[in-house]
């Protein structure tokens, strides 16, 4: 770990949620290497019980025994993560960093295995007889009969395998798919959006009404801070709209025990009686910043309508937000409100102005500057300078039928009423218009309570496109955490099975042996079955932190995989037979095969069990992680040695049947 930290300080890392959690969840596998060279070292060192013995030549010939699997192993370890390097966008910088510290404690780990381990397993272990644990002794005494009677029932134990690999196959398209779990920040946002026209001091109205409602109705509030607007540099927001941060009291001091997404749904009903004329939406400051980040809307998820006519697109809008409406698991559907601001428009009679022999440009000249004034001058104060603006008094432009009687000078120097020449009225107009990949669109808003985000959208996707008939020039899109979830997903399910290439060349290097290696890549999907089941069991996801947790058990099933088919071949370089090799190979290896699991699964349950601020983003990987890692454990010890008596069995025929 001091290793992983100081590369962290060199290439300048931070320690936070994402990168900490690298560390949490390579705590196990850091280890795994010296337990198997310490375990090595003493194994030898006791077969010396009572004899002098040089402990370095010892240390020597455990090392060279398995330096080649443990480096291949942790080798495929840093290759299992290099997938987490080809994320792009919200989940490339959310991840990388995690995938950085990970690829640097195994660097760290590689380095002091085959360095400082052996010369401190020298310095402190000495000959003594081998004696296991009573833990161990009971789990040997319950295994080998258990492996003794999977190996004459093969085809029962394969059997049983596929059965639960076929079983978590068809349980994973049920699991559902999200981006990321909801972060619980502690904090409550709400959203608040007026009629377009509203004033701002209807808005401060509004937010003190909403103080006095939540202080009033709910004594777990601490401090609410009303933001109306947005300024002008990044996404801009009229004074109709209003972001509303609710600060909390700690949870020992709630009269009431509720978590605090329900008291945040429960404080928007609350809002929503209180206040009829403003649409209101519950979130979390970073959720919504990140949200918006993500789709240029504040919301969770966001359906797009593309085409170049306003008109239309606020009836697609208004129709599509009917269709989304009975959806199961929306919430806070909402159609931006853009169209409803007062505004005045001068429209110029072409005709009427021709005949006056007045240019439209001069009547809107003159209306812009006697309305919105005009610089025509300049103030210099020292090294200040000040625009010199003139416009209208008051009286002349308060009202259209004020601003219909500015004279207009005609071309023979007459003078006619602005009413003559063009009419002014009050109308209502769009507040602003969204453009995106060169057209104009319109958005709506939701977010998803009780589902997966992916089934949510699959379902309101098929009913969009069939109950909505879009003209042509007309197209939909969706937007948000789905988009993300969809493009990490995408380049996941292309990097990972290169990756496995890649791993299961540099297993052949290892063993020479495209049957060995095959065999230790089937081992793989096995692994899995453990993380499905986790996930269902307990209600969660598939997201891409539960993708980077099987990413994970890969790495530690294929580490065991590697350091238990290396011994047994060792065994049978001794001269065993292939079942003797198999039973005294596997028997030597449980130790340190329920040691590398148990220190990894031991790392991460605090991940599993943390109930603090980020705990949700790292659940699901210690879910999948630790589940992958008993079922992983469990196969790894029983059908990875009845594979290999049976691949080698069938080996050992074929040679001599040839000679």
């Amino acid at each position: 770990m001091l290793f992983a930290f100081l590369m962290m300080q060199y290439f300048g890392l931070s320690a936070n949620l994402m990168s900490l959690a690298g560390l949490a969840i390579g705590i196990g596998m850091m280890v795994d290497g010296a337990v198997v060279m310490v375990e090595n070292a003493f194994r030898l060192l006791s077969h010396k019980t009572g004899q002098v013995v040089n402990r370095t030549h010892v240390m020597l010939e455990a090392a060279r025994e398995v330096i080649n699997p443990i480096a291949f192993a942790i080798l495929i370890i840093i290759v299992v993560f290099l997938p987490l390097f080809s994320l792009t966008g919200l989940e490339g910088k959310l991840f990388k960093p995690m995938a950085f510290t990970i690829t640097f404690a195994m660097v760290g780990s590689l380095i002091l295995t085959l360095t400082l381990v052996p010369v401190l397993a020298a310095l402190i272990l000495k000959p003594k007889e081998e004696k296991d644990t009573f833990l161990v002794r009971w789990i040997k005494a319950g295994y080998l009969p258990v492996l003794d009677w999977a190996l004459e029932n093969k085809k029962k134990v394969i059997v049983a395998s596929l059965t639960l690999l076929v079983s978590a196959l068809a349980t994973f398209p049920f699991l559902g798919k999200e981006f990321m779990p909801t972060l619980q920040e502690g904090a409550i946002m709400f959203r608040a959006t007026g009629i377009p026209s509203t004033s701002l001091e209807e808005s401060i109205r509004v937010s003190q009404q909403m103080n006095d409602v939540l202080k009033k109705e709910y004594p777990q509030t601490k401090m609410v801070l009303a933001t109306i607007g947005r300024a002008e540099k990044g996404e801009t927001a009229d004074a109709n709209y209003m972001e509303v941060l609710v600060e909390v009291k700690p949870q020992a001091e709630w009269p009431e025990k509720m978590s605090i997404p329900e008291l945040s749904d429960r404080m928007k009903e609350t809002l929503e009686v209180a206040l009829p004329t403003v649409v209101v939406g519950n979130t979390q400051p970073i959720q919504m910043r990140v949200e918006e980040l993500i789709s240029g809307v504040r919301a969770t998820l966001a359906l797009k309508l593309y085409g170049p006519d306003l008109a239309e697109l606020d009836r697609l809008g208004a129709e599509s937000k009917g269709i989304l409406s009975s959806v199961p698991g929306v919430a806070d559907l909402s159609l931006e409100a853009n169209k409803g601001k007062p505004q005045l428009v001068v429209k110029v009679n072409r005709e009427e102005a021709a005949r006056f022999g007045i240019n439209a440009d001069e009547i809107l000249e003159m209306v812009q500057a006697g309305i919105g004034g005009m610089a025509v001058s300049t103030l210099i104060d020292g090294v200040r300078r000040f625009d010199i603006q003139v416009r209208l008094d008051a009286a002349f432009r308060d009202t259209p039928q004020a601003i219909g009687n500015i004279p207009v000078r005609t071309s023979s120097g007459a003078m006619v009423p602005l009413s003559r020449v063009a009419t002014v009225e009050m109308d209502e107009g769009y507040t602003f218009v969204r453009r995106e990949q060169l057209s104009r669109y319109a958005v709506l808003q939701m977010d998803v309570r009780g589902r997966d985000v992916d089934g949510f959208v699959q379902e309101a996707d098929e009913k969009i496109r069939s109950q909505l008939k879009l003209p042509e020039g007309y197209w939909i899109e969706w937007g948000g955490a789905f988009e993300n979830q969809q493009r990490a997903m995408a380049r996941l399910a292309l990097i990972v099975p290169l990756t496995i290439g890649l791993i299961f060349v540099l297993l052949y290097t290892a063993f020479n042996s495209l049957t060995l290696a095959t065999l230790i890549i089937a081992n793989v999907p096995f692994a899995a079955i453990g993380g499905v089941f986790g996930l269902a069991i307990t209600g969660q996801y598939v997201s891409v932190p539960s993708a980077i947790g099987f990413i994970a058990v890969f790495g530690v099933a294929m580490l065991n995989g590697i350091v238990l088919v290396s011994f047994l071949n060792d065994q049978r370089g001794q001269g065993l037979s292939i079942r003797d090799a198999v039973r005294q190979g596997t028997a030597l290896r449980l130790r340190p095969v329920l040691m590398t699991a148990s220190v990894a699964i031991l790392g991460l349950i605090p991940m599993l069990l943390a109930q603090g601020v980020g705990a949700e983003t790292q659940r699901p990987l210690a879910t999948v992680v630790v589940g992958g890692l008993l079922t992983s454990t469990a196969l790894t010890l029983l059908l990875l040695p009845l594979m290999y008596e049976w691949v080698e069995t069938r080996r050992e025929r074929r040679t001599r049947t040839s000679q």
